[in-house]
This record gives structure tokens, sequence and C-alpha cells, in this order.
């Protein structure tokens, strides 16, 4: 049987969940293979859309296993999401609300999720802006046999409106100065869970 550094694997949970490339990127790196290791919590295994990876760093015999972490902090009860203009990835403990709070070089304006076991999600906010800002919304989305709406209303009340699946997705807006207004509603009867980050540069 191969040997792993948990010490190892509890970085790669990090480096993990940005890709291959990432991986890759980072200094040190003498091999990297994929890995059919499988994950089970609780006996149950889990489903991973990425493959695990086998990585063995420079100076070192014994292979360190690395994770996608969306899957596994998730499965452990952890809000995930991944902010791009900032190159970091958030989690947020189970049971803990999120209000506007500085997030590195941005702020964070827009957090919005149905309750666990809530087939539905009702929310509503504003925030204030300044001309030229980015408005970067990460849309995280499982949900089955329904749609989300998300309307959002510049300061002089014009509308943008956008229907969220089953999928996930980044969108960028340009905003201008005022306060700005939204509103996120929808049923979706077979399940699945939704989240919406707002973050403002």
């Amino acid at each position: 049987m191969k040997k792993f550094d948990i010490k190892s694997m509890a970085a790669g949970m990090l480096i993990g969940s940005l890709g291959i490339t990432t991986v890759f990127a980072a200094t040190g790196i003498k091999s990297a293979v994929l890995s059919n290791t499988r994950i089970a919590l609780d006996g149950e295994f889990l489903p991973l859309d990425k493959p695990l990876l086998s990585v063995t760093l420079d100076n070192e015999q014994d292979a360190g296993l690395y994770v996608p972490a969306n899957i596994l902090l998730e499965k452990l009860g952890y809000t995930v999401w991944y902010d791009g203009g900032n190159d970091c990835l958030h989690l947020v403990s189970a049971g803990e609300t999120v209000s506007a709070e500085n997030t590195v070089n941005g702020m964070m304006v827009m957090y919005v999720t149905n309750h666990p076991g809530q087939k539905n999600i009702a929310e509503s906010g504003s925030f204030t802006a300044e001309d030229n800002q980015k408005l970067t919304l990460t849309i995280l989305s499982d949900i089955q046999g329904g749609t989300v709406d998300l309307f959002l209303f510049d300061p002089s009340g014009n509308e943008q409106h956008m229907v969220i699946g089953a999928e996930n997705s980044v969108k960028e807006i340009t905003l201008e100065k005022g306060i700005w207004q939204y509103n996120c509603s929808g049923m979706f009867r077979d399940g699945g869970n939704i989240q919406v980050v707002g973050v403002i540069q």
C-alpha cells in the first residue's frame, strides 16, 4: 500500500480545489499523477467531479494526496466559494450568517442562500457603490425542478434580470454611484441548493 503524508493531504485540500494546473504551478513539484483513491465519509463514498492527485514534492519520497476542497468541505458542512478576483477560497462554517465584510481587496455586499433542506429562496437587500466599481457575482447552484430569478436594480431603478438554473457561473457588472437593490427568489421542487455571493471592487 502506498503511504500518504497526512500533512501534505491537508495542504492539498486547498490547492487541489483550484485544479491540476495550480498544483503544477507551485514550486518544488517533482511529480503529480491522477489517483484512483476514493473518499468515504461516515462509510459512504463521496461522488467526486475531479480525481484526486498523488503529488511528490522535491526532496521527499512519500507522495501527498491532494483532494478537491469544495466537495470535501461542503460535505463537512462548510459553504465554499472561490473569489477569482482576489484568488481566495472562502469557507463559511455551517450555521453562520455572513453580512457585508471586507474580503481582501473587495467588499462582500451580497450573500444569499437557501436554508438547509428548504426548496425555495426569497432574499432581498441593498448596497452602496461608487462609479465604475465592479460587482462580481459568484453563483453556485445544483437546483432541480425549477429556477431562481435574480433581479438587480441600479440607482435609477433600471432592472437586470438573471434566471438561474442548475449550473455554476460568474458574472461581472460595472456599477454606478448610488444605492443598488437586489431580489433573489424561486422554488426548486426536486431539491438542490443555491448560493449567490456578490463582491465589489
